[in-house]
């Protein structure tokens, strides 16, 4: 099993008995909290029986259930691009759910009560999500990996891949509660 770090082979000048800790998906707080409302959506609409599961309960956990799915094939991915490009993808699966929960309000599958925390929920992850966002490509400042080591020319063979974060790096309070 992996154990998340890497030596620094293939970076010019880098120590090759240097390790870099690459951050698992699993350490995400973003993933986390998207795990935690899918698992609420889903509680929820167990519940549900009949037409309503078929067809408001079905597309409400597929649209949850893309939320996660979609930061996991974004992070897999090798530049930056495509990372940005999924997470893209999961903020319309999240306001999609967003509108999952209103409908349900309105059609008195949930209470109220029940609405307002799975919209606060949703806010809270579009707020990590744009963050996360921000941060794909940029540069970690206190980095041990030498400025000197890197070059920004467009032919690098990284393809702008030289950034590696920390669990925690990625939002502030400041940010969840100001975004």
């Amino acid at each position: 099993m992996c154990d998340g770090d890497f030596p620094l082979r293939g970076i010019e000048g880098a120590d090759n008995n240097k390790q870099i800790n690459i951050m698992k998906l699993e350490d995400l707080k973003l993933y986390q909290e998207c795990l935690n409302l899918e698992a609420d959506i889903w509680k929820i609409v167990t519940n549900w029986e009949g037409f309503n599961k078929d067809t408001i309960g079905k597309s409400f956990v597929i649209a949850a259930d893309a939320i996660s799915s979609n930061i996991a094939g974004g992070y897999g991915r090798y530049n930056f691009k495509d990372k940005k490009h999924y997470c893209y993808i999961s903020r319309g699966f999240l306001l999609e759910t967003k509108g999952w929960v209103i409908k349900s309000l309105e059609r008195g599958l949930i209470e109220e009560s029940t609405n307002n925390e799975l919209i606060e929920n949703i806010e809270k992850i579009h707020r990590m999500l744009n963050a996360y966002i921000r941060s794909i490509g940029r540069k970690k400042e206190d980095s041990t990996y030498s400025e000197s080591n890197h070059t920004d020319d467009d032919g690098d063979d990284n393809h702008g891949n030289s950034y590696t974060a920390n669990a925690d790096e990625f939002f502030s309070e400041e940010e969840l509660n100001n975004a």
